[in-house]
């Protein structure tokens, strides 16, 4: 069973990998590096929170969620220890320069569905374009060479996780 779902995971990492369109591979670069221990979305908190009053819980709660997110799987990381893609198969060629760190699971798709949900919780009116954002940053993560597929949904995962237990407490 487990050697199946690795094989799905690697067949699917090919197919996105594999699907290169110029003009796209720049956006994907900025969102990644936009996305970067959350910094995208941290800041989008902290000029929301100015712009809409100061509200503290409305900067708090998405910091919090960011970190928090960053934090757990970053820790997961070292449970499981796993090759990135480029480490396993020679011929895929990274578009962005190469993380050291373990492939699962993906920490800037943690922080990416953290701060979309969060965010999109106390601004409703930009969840579309945070939610759209999110999902990118998340895709940019395969779509450069760095992760798999799986190693995305496990961030998404523990970001929604960690989002809905802080917003569960409000």
């Amino acid at each position: 069973m487990v050697t199946k779902i690795r094989d799905l995971d690697r067949a699917l990492f090919r197919r996105v990998f594999g699907m290169k369109w110029e003009p796209f591979d720049g956006v994907m670069r900025m969102f990644t590096i936009a996305g970067s221990a959350g910094a995208i979305w941290g800041c989008i908190a902290f000029l929301a929170f100015v712009a809409s009053g100061l509200e503290l819980l409305n900067l708090a709660v998405p910091w919090t969620a960011i970190a928090g997110s960053w934090i757990v799987a970053e820790g997961t990381k070292h449970l499981f220890n796993r090759n990135r893609p480029f480490l396993w198969d020679a011929e895929v060629a990274p578009l962005i320069k190469t993380p050291s760190s373990s492939s699962f699971p993906s920490g800037h798709s943690a922080t990416a569905a953290a701060g979309a949900l969060t965010l999109s919780f106390f601004y409703p009116a930009l969840a579309p374009v945070l939610l759209v954002a999110g999902f990118l940053v998340a895709l940019s993560r395969v779509y450069l060479g760095v992760h798999y597929p799986f190693d995305v949904l496990a961030g998404v995962l523990i970001g929604t996780t960690v989002a809905a237990l802080l917003l569960l407490l409000l």
